[in-house]
């Protein structure tokens, strides 16, 4: 097993990293232990947040037993010489680097905190360079890149300490903007027989991209000396890229025809959600039923778009059920079992609301709220009912994001290739017309030659990269990532082997990556 190690009173954090890892490495190889912890034996992976100086000798004895080693979060200064670090509180003077402005129209804001990833060793595992503590594409709401934010303070999304490497390397630092680095944030210790991997962040790199580097510890690492375990990938095998793309129609869905015609032609599924308390006409649902035809999905957006769900889990469980039942009740042999979240707004009690009111799933994550569903992998959600999931999809393709110089794709083809790198299944949304609002674009040609220069690129890089690329409407997305979620990982290690309790997701091949390797399960 991988045994995620928590104090007693860190229910939030054993909430969401033991989500987060079994969304990578399956309920068949995770456990979690909050206040009273296991003896641990040899060739074990493990994952400890926040240990006090009194677990020293425990941890001194899994190293001795030869491990693999995270620790997240503050350190006292025995368990710091264990990781092969020196480490101090952060300047609290420092918060100020972590925050940004809004965006303005076609322009991004970015915070002139930063962390940088080596470009050697483990830290070139992440498909980001360079994270910014904060950013964003649109307002103070959306970061296209995909990530969420990290402060500088001790709660567990932030950082909260810096390392001086003694015995370890750097594998990330924080760039205040100075001449110098300000100190680590991510080491790496490597000792005979085992490995010790820490983040400053008691949550670690959870809702980036960059948590392919914990994957890659624990999976490819010296893989032939040390122990590693199999993580089951965010896309399917033999894929170099997976794409999804919707539009959230909340106010006029007939006015999404010129863009379901551009995919049509270009044979890449589209798909809608909706908001059903639209003025009920027959061209909004001709398109819907053209669209379903033409291999599209259709989501419901809610009735009224209200605010988190309504403000309450009974309000949510309403929304959903009776935007729901306004859909299937009009569009023939129709079920609808998927959600996008109003504004991506996702209080704790919306996963189960919305699975009492007959849903499997929905898409959220954001920059600026609810930090618990922007998730750097698709699968089961926090707080949510078993089999229950969410994927994050927070690229938003508005004209407001077009940036006014140089490429104005740019952050899009970056969202797009960072996704890809780090074998995120990758996401991104526009929203129709409607009389009142145009998203920024200057006009319906404009917002068809940006999406169509977009597809472009997608097909082009996977094309010049000579890999497939896999582009599949929402529905199929989520299905596969429910199905993925339902998979159990079983690790043998007398024989170093693994077996997988299914073989594909949705009828798509599910993929592992273990031992330097992807394998098809």
């Amino acid at each position: 097993m991988i045994n995620c190690l928590f104090g007693p009173e860190m229910a939030l954090e054993e909430e969401l990293l033991s989500r987060a890892m079994v969304r990578s490495f399956t309920r068949g190889q995770v456990r979690a232990w909050r206040g009273d912890w296991p003896d641990i034996g040899p060739g074990s992976v493990v994952l400890a947040v926040s240990p006090d100086d009194s677990k020293a000798d425990y941890f001194r004895a899994l190293i001795g037993r030869g491990a693999k080693l995270m620790l997240f979060g503050s350190l006292g200064s025995a368990i710091a010489e264990l990781a092969g670090i020196e480490v101090g509180p952060i300047d609290a003077g420092l918060a100020h680097v972590a925050s940004c402005a809004p965006a303005a129209v076609q322009q991004s804001s970015e915070s002139a905190g930063a962390i940088r990833y080596a470009g050697r060793g483990l830290g070139a595992s992440s498909p980001l360079r360079v994270r910014r503590l904060c950013r964003f594409d649109f307002a103070d709401e959306w970061n296209n890149l995909g990530y969420g934010r990290i402060g500088i303070g001790a709660d567990p999304w932030s950082i909260g300490s810096l390392a001086r490497p003694v015995q370890a390397g750097a594998v990330a630092v924080l760039d205040c903007g100075g001449p110098e680095a300000a100190g680590a944030i991510a080491t790496l210790r490597d000792l005979p027989a085992s490995a010790v991997l820490w983040f400053a962040r008691p949550l670690g790199p959870i809702d980036g991209p960059d948590w392919q580097i914990v994957e890659t510890f624990v999976s490819h690492y010296r893989h032939t000396e040390l122990p590693c375990r199999p993580h089951l990938r965010d896309v399917p095998h033999g894929v170099g890229a997976a794409v999804t793309m919707r539009l959230d129609c909340d106010e006029d869905v007939a006015s999404a025809r010129p863009l379901f015609e551009l995919y049509r032609q270009q044979r890449v599924p589209l798909s809608l959600a909706i908001k059903t308390d639209q003025p009920e006409r027959a061209e909004h649902l001709a398109l819907l039923r053209e669209l379903r035809a033409a291999g599209g999905s259709i989501l419901s957006h809610s009735v009224s778009h209200a605010p988190r769900w309504g403000g309450t889990a009974d309000a949510a469980e309403a929304e959903a059920r009776d935007s729901k039942h306004w859909l299937e009740s009009r569009i023939p042999g129709l079920t609808v079992r998927y959600a996008v979240s109003p504004f991506h707004q996702n209080p704790t009690y919306v996963p189960a609301a919305l699975a009492r009111a007959g849903y499997d799933g929905f898409v959220g994550g954001i920059i600026a709220n609810d930090p618990e569903y922007l998730m750097a992998r698709g699968g089961e959600a926090p707080y949510g009912p078993a089999g229950f999931v969410s994927h994050s999809q927070s690229c938003m393709l508005h004209g407001d994001c077009m940036l006014a110089e140089g490429d104005r794709l740019q952050v899009f083809k970056d969202a797009f290739r960072t996704a890809r790198a780090g074998s995120q299944f990758f996401g991104f949304l526009d929203h129709p017309f409607s009389e009142r609002y145009a998203y920024g674009w200057q006009s319906e040609q404009d917002r068809l030659s940006a999406h169509s220069e977009f597809l472009a690129t997608i097909v082009r890089d996977c094309d010049d990269a000579g890999e497939r690329l896999l582009f599949v409407n929402e529905e199929t997305c989520l299905d596969f990532m429910r199905d993925k979620a339902s998979a159990m990982i079983a690790y043998d290690p007398a024989k170093a082997s693994f077996s997988v309790s299914r073989g594909r997701a949705t009828d798509l091949p599910l993929s592992i990556g273990f031992g330097g390797s992807n394998q098809a399960a």
